[in-house]
């Protein structure tokens, strides 16, 4: 099913609940693995060498008993806390099914671009994605951004003065009732100014999606994004201002971020048809009212039955073979002639001898329903002197949007977590594992995956070392919120009124950033 110009998917939203089943930790064991080969050169050749698979294939075994005795022990012990890694060893199934995927991904990786899916679902990502010029020229243009005095620095709240925001959307963003906006042509009359305030009332009566009762809408702000025209070929034009960055001023580096986004579109199209298409389900089918089947049943009368309890654990089926995904049901998004709109974002997490370890971040989705914000792509361009840093991926689990009931049998966490990694009495969020973000990898995703930054640090603590992304946050092509196309530049703009004062512009980024933060986890 292909949508193109005239029509668009729709895309779930993570402000609105998505039944999904829970994938088992030997499943999720299959992806980790399946995503350490990902990681390596050229793997997409490589793993077309018997030999060399033959040699991954023994160390994966003897990764997975390392990992699997430091996860559990042999006590028998109820199982608290949560789990990742499960607790019976890798089979040859699981290793056949994980090697026939890696070649499947492999022949559907785009030479051109070098995009491929990894094996977090949904995440797609290139180490060749934008060229060495590209790059350069972007390398060169932040450097304006950077060079500015100590007191112009926009380090995030409560970062410790490790993140530094050259370009966020919270500074000068939309205010409900108090930003000017363009009257549109069929609206204005003459002799009239065309430039009015846009209020509460008129934001909700254009917001057919917004809902009183959620507090995933606010009522005050709202991130702006820039609008850009993707040809029928491919290529992107951009058609109004970054918001917080000088369209004159910064003329060079408008030209670079347009580039590099026209790099990601077809990425984005993978994202978004992924995204639109049906979930597909677990690979490994388990039934919580079966998985002790292969067990005798035993009364709790009976001679032996502590000892029976103690060592009854589920038992978790192998995979079927591999088999591609059907192509029946996915939905084909193309974004080529028509019109996106996406909120731009520049940010160095910079570290220090004085702080040399980055906590990382919380998990969370990008933006409120407010921007209806479908999917992100990260463009590291820069890194230096750090240790591995990863982005790591969780999504919501569940069968029912109130009580979020998962079906198992009365009592039995143990055997939850031991097939899932969590209880039925958890917060029901299941990791996908994680990506490394390493410098020209570019990677995209749909909003619905929550992410977050995991901690790292110096590799060497008496040097500085910093990590830089471009960020792009593309929104529902089919949502009309308002963007900077109808918008007077709040930090830039000359006309009296249109711009806030700075003070209070840095006062309430500050407010908006602190309630995105606290929304986020």
């Amino acid at each position: 099913m292909a949508f193109g110009r005239e029509e668009i998917a729709t895309f779930p939203s993570p402000f609105e609940f998505n039944a999904r089943d829970p994938i088992t930790l030997v499943e999720l064991r299959m992806h980790i693995l399946s995503g350490l080969i990902r990681q390596k050169p050229r793997w997409w050749e490589k793993v077309l060498d018997d030999e060399l698979v033959a040699k991954w294939r023994a160390e994966m075994v003897e990764n997975d008993r390392v990992a699997r005795e430091k996860e559990w022990d042999d006590s028998g012990e109820d199982v608290y806390g949560a789990r990742r890694w499960p607790r019976d060893a890798l089979t040859d199934a699981q290793l056949d099914y994980v090697f026939a995927e890696l070649k499947h991904v492999a022949g559907e990786r785009d030479e051109k671009t070098g995009i491929h899916a990894t094996s977090v679902p949904w995440v797609y990502q290139s180490f060749s994605l934008v060229p060495t010029n590209l790059k350069n020229a972007l390398l060169r243009c932040v450097a304006a951004l950077e060079d500015v005095p100590e007191e112009e620095k926009d380090w995030h709240p409560g970062s410790n003065r490790q993140v530094l925001d050259l370009v966020h959307p919270s500074l000068y963003c939309f205010r409900l009732g108090k930003s000017l906006v363009l009257t549109a042509d069929e609206h204005r009359l003459p002799g009239k100014d065309p430039l009015s305030s846009y209020s509460l009332q008129q934001y909700l009566d254009d917001r057919d999606d917004y809902d009183m009762n959620s507090t995933a809408f606010s009522e005050d702000f709202q991130w702006l994004p820039t609008v850009f025209e993707v040809s029928e070929t491919g290529d992107v034009e951009r058609k109004s201002y970054i918001n917080n960055l000088h369209p004159i001023k910064h003329a060079s580096l408008y030209r670079t971020i347009t580039g590099v986004l026209q790099q990601f579109v077809p990425m984005f199209e993978r994202v978004l048809s992924d995204a639109a298409s049906p979930v597909p389900p677990p690979v490994i089918q388990v039934d919580p009212h079966g998985w002790y089947s292969h067990i005798p049943e035993m009364s709790y009368e009976e001679e032996g039955y502590e000892e029976w309890c103690t060592n009854r654990w589920p038992l978790v089926p192998d995979p079927p073979p591999f088999a591609p995904p059907p192509a029946a049901d996915r939905v084909d998004v193309n974004l080529k002639g028509r019109q996106i709109r996406v909120i731009v974002k520049l940010a160095n997490i910079v570290l220090t001898p004085e702080h040399p370890s980055y906590p990382g971040g919380s998990w969370h989705v990008e933006g409120m329903a407010n921007e209806n914000i479908v999917a992100t792509g990260l463009y590291y361009y820069a890194s230096e002197n750090i240790t591995e840093s990863r982005l790591a991926f969780r999504v919501q689990v569940g069968t029912d949007a109130e009580s979020m009931d998962m079906k198992y049998q009365q009592s039995d966490n143990r055997g939850y977590r031991a097939v899932f990694g969590f209880g039925g009495d958890d917060e029901l969020n299941q990791e996908l594992g994680y990506i490394v973000a390493e410098e020209d990898k570019c990677v995209a995703f749909p909003n619905i995956n929550q992410h977050r930054v995991e901690p790292f640090e110096l590799a060497d603590r008496s040097r500085p070392g910093h990590r830089k992304i471009l960020a792009f946050f593309l929104t529902d092509p089919n949502d009309g919120a308002p963007a900077t196309a109808r918008m007077v530049s709040g930090r830039d703009g000359a006309r009296p009124g249109a711009a806030q004062a700075s003070e209070g512009a840095v006062r309430y980024d500050r407010r908006l950033r602190a309630r995105r933060d606290h929304h986020a986890r």
